[in-house]
């Protein structure tokens, strides 16, 4: 079976919107170059360079700089193919880093930036012989109109896709808005997992904040994802569908459950010591967890793991899989969980 590392991440560079039709040039993003004589000091994962999309600007940052620029940035895919040899990763299932931020709130330039995004993850697939798998960034403000959406990630599928990209805000709606259900549906029909990962779609939370709170803004809003859901009862709705919980790490998973445990009892409604298993939930741990706690808190069946390649941030371990492979000081069942049987099943990766 695969070792897959279950978040992994791909710098979008100016080709990523050379997938763009005819008609939708005007949606393409502006890229500026910051003045090299500006001497305002720069972020150490920053790059010079901002995008504009909209009405909105973007500083290009999370950038790690000890990896070579093109296999980073996917241009050159045999290198970044022997860096996971080198690793010990058999398979990587690719995140955006731009979208982690919201970027607009118009749905057909959301339309063209989704599907030329897309399109060159599909692109990237082909090249790389099926090692490098992808979440798929669906057209959300466009739900008004389900068959769109479906179409896309229909489209999606069929081209190296196992999962299905999303924030806890979304739309400017929290994730338990019944506005998502025909998402949730067509989720359910393609067998493709809804991945909850570190980010923010909405304006008006990610711009209260300022970037020393980047937990408010990235990391809390998939904890309360998971509580929405579980509170909710919406995988009750949705038997078949798998839900992921990424790069927020998972020590705060034990609180949540008894969180969600106080709310359904509350409701008259007794919660299970199984509920991540009966939920279908997976989520991440990474090296600022207490691993060996945690796996006696909720047991092994529900964690993955990734390297967050290509980031420059707490959760970034390239090296994570040896790590884990190589711990005398956790089961070997366990690892072969973590590192291959939990995200084969969350990815429906053979």
């Amino acid at each position: 079976m695969a070792r897959i590392d279950a978040d992994a991440h791909v710098i979008e560079t100016a080709r990523t919107w050379d997938y763009m039709e005819e008609g939708e040039q005007e949606f393409r993003p502006q890229i500026f170059v910051r003045d090299e004589n500006d001497s305002a000091p720069f972020r150490a994962n920053q790059r010079n360079e901002y995008w504009k999309i909209g009405d909105h600007f973007q500083t290009k940052t999370n950038v790690a700089r000890d990896l070579p620029e093109d296999v980073r940035d996917m241009v050159d895919i045999a290198g970044r193919l022997a860096h996971m040899d080198q690793t010990d990763i058999d398979i990587q299932v690719l995140f955006p880093t731009l979208f982690l931020r919201p970027i607009t709130n118009e749905h057909d330039r959301e339309m063209a930036l989704a599907r030329s995004y897309n399109r060159w993850l599909g692109d990237i697939w082909k090249q790389s012989g099926g090692r490098l798998r992808w979440v798929a960034v669906p057209p959300l403000y466009s739900l008004v109109d389900p068959g769109l959406v479906r179409q896309e990630l229909e489209w999606a599928k069929a081209n190296g896709a196992c999962g299905i990209f999303m924030r806890g805000f979304e739309c400017e709606r929290f994730t338990n808005d019944r506005y998502f259900f025909p998402l949730f549906e067509i989720a359910q029909e393609l067998d493709l997992p809804l991945c909850y990962h570190a980010g923010n779609s909405s304006f008006a939370n990610h711009d209260s904040f300022n970037r020393d709170l980047g937990i408010m803004i990235f990391k809390f809003p998939v904890m309360g994802a998971f509580l929405y859901l579980l509170g909710d009862e919406i995988p009750k709705r949705f038997p078949g569908l798998r839900w992921a919980f990424v790069e927020a790490s998972a020590q705060w998973v034990p609180y949540m459950l008894n969180e969600a445990r106080m709310r359904l009892a509350a409701k008259g409604i007794q919660m299970t010591d199984t509920t991540l298993s009966d939920n279908n939930f997976y989520i991440t741990t990474q090296k600022s967890d207490h691993l060996h706690w945690l796996l006696d808190e909720i047991g092994d069946d529900n964690l993955i793991v990734g390297t967050d390649y290509g980031h420059n941030d707490v959760a970034v371990e390239i090296e994570v899989i040896k790590r884990l492979g190589e711990d005398g000081g956790i089961k070997a069942s366990s690892v072969e969980k973590i590192l291959q049987t939990n995200p084969s099943e969350l990815y429906g990766i053979a």
